[in-house]
């Protein structure tokens, strides 16, 4: 007598760059409503959880079999899920395009797809889409997870998000008045600062602005460490790090970057 169970049919890791101290994206997989309605009247399970997700199938029969019967007798051939954020700031430390409101898609079927360390690195194509909530999507082709799985092998997706690299911008702001002479940028890395240039800030204060020459990925916990110095002797140690609150974007005589200002008191 057969025995009903909950067979792993894939799952989808997710990795970003940003998150470099351990932590993972928190990412929701909703299935489509197509799929979901398919999902329940044929015994499938989204287990969402922190950096992806996994499906199953409640069924007596071995797994491979069962997906050609759905096939066979019903004519479906894909899984589809919106991937959602909560974090509204994902779009700015992750590499989308400046002027793109859209959303990264999917596809198992996806003929630029790759196999690394046993698992198929999905590869992102970017659609503009000006309504959609969903910041990606993914497709799962019946036909692959069959193909895979008669091969003996488990169905195992991965999908990596890049950081977005942007410009640092320091605004050096002397509030006590203090002679500022001969000011400059050091860091331990050997990234470079053009400036200082004086400027004006919104609030009518002024101030010397310094800016990264290279743009620099964006990271939970930075990889970098600046310091201030006058004179060659440091005024200023270990200078803040960008916020993706506090980045910007702007239109240089070649391209359009995104820039994160940071004030600094001295």
């Amino acid at each position: 007598m057969s025995t009903t169970q909950y067979q792993l049919v894939f799952k989808i890791d997710v990795n970003h760059a940003y998150f470099n101290g351990g932590e993972v994206t928190d990412l929701f997989f909703n299935p489509s409503v197509s799929s979901n309605q398919s999902f329940k009247r044929l015994n499938f399970v989204v287990n969402g959880r922190k950096g992806g997700m996994d499906l199953f199938a409640r069924s007596p029969f071995p797994l491979v079999d069962y997906l050609k019967t759905i096939v066979l007798e019903t004519g479906i051939e894909f899984f589809d899920f919106d991937i959602l954020s909560k974090d509204t700031s994902f779009t700015t430390y992750t590499d989308f395009p400046i002027d793109g409101l859209g959303l990264l898609k999917y596809s198992s079927d996806d003929k630029l797809n790759h196999t690394e360390n046993e698992m198929t690195v999905l590869h992102p194509i970017f659609e503009s889409d000006l309504y959609s909530s969903a910041i990606g999507m993914v497709r799962v082709s019946l036909k692959d997870l069959i193909a895979t799985l008669d091969a003996g092998r488990s169905v195992h997706f991965n999908i990596n998000f890049n950081s977005r690299s942007i410009q640092w911008q320091y605004h050096i702001i002397n509030y006590r008045g203090l002679p500022l002479t001969d000011i400059s940028i050091a860091s331990d890395s050997g990234i470079q600062f053009s400036g200082p240039t004086e400027v004006v800030l919104e609030n009518n204060q002024t101030a010397q602005q310094f800016d990264s020459n290279v743009l620099i990925p964006f990271r939970q916990n930075p990889e970098h460490s600046f310091d201030l110095l006058m004179g060659g002797k440091i005024i200023v140690k270990g200078l803040p790090s960008p916020s993706p609150l506090g980045v910007y974007p702007l239109e240089t005589d070649s391209e359009k970057i995104m820039v994160a200002a940071m004030y600094v008191n001295v």
